[in-house]
């Protein structure tokens, strides 16, 4: 389909968005961090980016940062019902509701971004998608990376070994996994959204959360935080998550184009990851605060157990399997 017949179709489309002033169609995305350098914001931006280039300008995504639509769980729901059309998150968010994609999210499972890629890209991945969009009705297009494994940040405590963890309030996802993560580590988890972890910091409500070095720059966590411990327990896969009613109704010919877009931006968002994660770390250290790494080796033994029993439990034995090859 060329540019004008996207334009046509669109314009015809009641269930999809339009700006009154012209016929594009505007399709909305949510997603919880900061606009700017961060690995949500970069994937939605060049995800906007990409599809104004495969569609001729016929469709604009509008992406709006922070959660100014609402925290992520409340956007889960929105996406199921066709509300907004595409979240960028990690897979985290999606494990309540779809728990087989927890398996990506157990602790100290990767060894690098080339393994996450290889699984991710590959039949796994795929088979991920179909049960997603299966289960409960979004579809990711693409898969993405956080910029950095998750560490230990704690504002008064310095952490120089793993039994220091033990008993700790840790903010974390509201997801079963990453509960059990922080548990595997010894200290207390406390499931909170996103935008509640600047000011329970500041005002003593938590010890400290788990994430990746690049978002505690961006979003000024060092402020309240004086301590990292690079611990490296979770990766954090992301992705471009679709609606699958906006799927559904989306003129003939647009979606392969979507999708293409999306397999585009997670190019150009993985080659930043490293680099950002590597860069964030500098600057934090320049900004006063001190970071130690710790040996991964003192929690293997317990993760392969929790492997192993939610692999089970969850009926993803040869996903696992695949991953551990």
């Amino acid at each position: 389909m060329d540019r004008r017949g996207f334009l046509v179709t669109a314009a015809a489309l009641a269930g999809c968005r339009s700006r009154p002033s012209d016929s594009r169609l505007v399709l909305r995305l949510s997603h919880s961090m900061a606009a700017g350098t961060t690995a949500l914001h970069v994937m939605a931006d060049r995800f906007r980016e990409a599809v104004a280039a495969t569609t001729g300008g016929a469709v604009e995504v509008a992406v709006f940062p922070s959660g100014t639509l609402g925290h992520e769980r409340e956007i889960v729901q929105q996406l199921q019902e066709g509300l907004v059309d595409f979240m960028v998150s990690g897979t985290a968010i999606w494990g309540s509701v779809a728990p087989k994609v927890q398996v990506f999210d157990f602790p100290f499972l990767w060894n690098d971004w080339a393994h996450i890629h290889d699984i991710v890209d590959g039949r796994v991945g795929n088979e991920a998608a179909d049960y997603l969009e299966g289960a409960v009705g979004i579809r990711p297009l693409a898969w993405a990376d956080s910029f950095g494994f998750r560490q230990v940040i704690t504002r008064s405590r310095e952490i120089t070994e793993a039994g220091q963890l033990a008993g700790l309030k840790l903010r974390t996802i509201q997801s079963p996994i990453y509960v059990k993560a922080v548990e595997l580590m010894g200290a207390s988890p406390t499931p909170m959204a996103f935008g509640e972890v600047y000011t329970s910091m500041q005002t003593g409500v938590i010890d400290g959360y788990e994430h990746d070095a690049s978002t505690t720059l961006q979003q000024r966590f060092y402020e309240v935080a004086h301590y990292m411990a690079r611990t490296s327990h979770i990766a954090g896969v992301l992705g471009v998550f679709a609606s699958s009613v906006t799927l559904a109704r989306l003129p003939a010919g647009l979606r392969p184009k979507l999708e293409e877009a999306a397999r585009q931006a997670s190019q150009q968002q993985r080659a930043m990851g490293v680099r950002e994660d590597e860069t964030a770390t500098q600057e934090l250290r320049k900004r006063g605060m001190k970071i130690h790494d710790l040996d991964r080796a003192a929690f293997l033994r317990a993760a392969e157990a929790l492997w192993q029993s939610q692999a089970n439990a969850l009926g993803v034995a040869s996903w696992l399997e695949a991953i551990r090859g």
